[in-house]
């Protein structure tokens, strides 16, 4: 590359070549949803975008992504539309070109974590044994002696419709 060092009027531009060389420092990602300290975390069927930049690196890098150390895929944008339990790990952008390879720092997606608040453990109690005595005990001997006295009606009542209605369709019909 070939650049004026001193372009003054009435002076002929001095130029010296410059050697650009690819920095480690010169591959970064760009992620949605947010990553704090390399790490997103996304549930399960949402969208997640890793965008690769080297535009500083020359010449021009080919971009190559790993996943958990695997080879994944070649390219600047990673999207992940509906992210599975697959998607799931750390990826790495790595910028190769002529000059060498340059990755980018991991980032890891993983699943949110639930936080709960820890809780001071007590001890277990049994249920304490209520007891009823005096006015409320009568009152609910016989509140229970009624109703059972209620539903034993109620079933003698519709046993002896029942067979009343029997005999009146066995008289019709001889």
């Amino acid at each position: 590359m070939r650049c004026p060092l001193d372009a003054r009027p009435g002076r002929s531009p001095a130029c010296k070549r410059l050697l650009l060389t690819a920095s480690s420092k010169g591959v970064s990602l760009l992620t949605f949803p947010y990553n704090i300290d390399g790490v997103i975390q996304s549930d399960l069927n949402y969208s997640v975008v890793l965008n690769c930049l080297a535009s500083h690196i020359t010449p021009k890098p080919v971009l190559h992504w790993t996943l958990n150390g695997e080879p994944y895929m070649t390219g600047a944008l990673l999207i992940i539309r509906r992210l599975s339990w697959e998607n799931l790990g750390t990826y790495v952008c790595t910028a190769k070109n002529s000059q060498g390879q340059y990755p980018s720092d991991p980032v890891t997606i993983s699943l949110p974590e639930e936080k709960v608040d820890p809780t001071e453990a007590e001890p277990i109690e049994p249920d304490p044994i209520l007891s009823l005595s005096g006015g409320a005990a009568i009152s609910l001997l016989v509140a229970g002696n009624v109703g059972a006295a209620m539903l034993i009606g109620g079933i003698s009542f519709t046993i002896v419709q029942s067979l009343k209605a029997r005999r009146q369709r066995i008289r019709m019909c001889c």
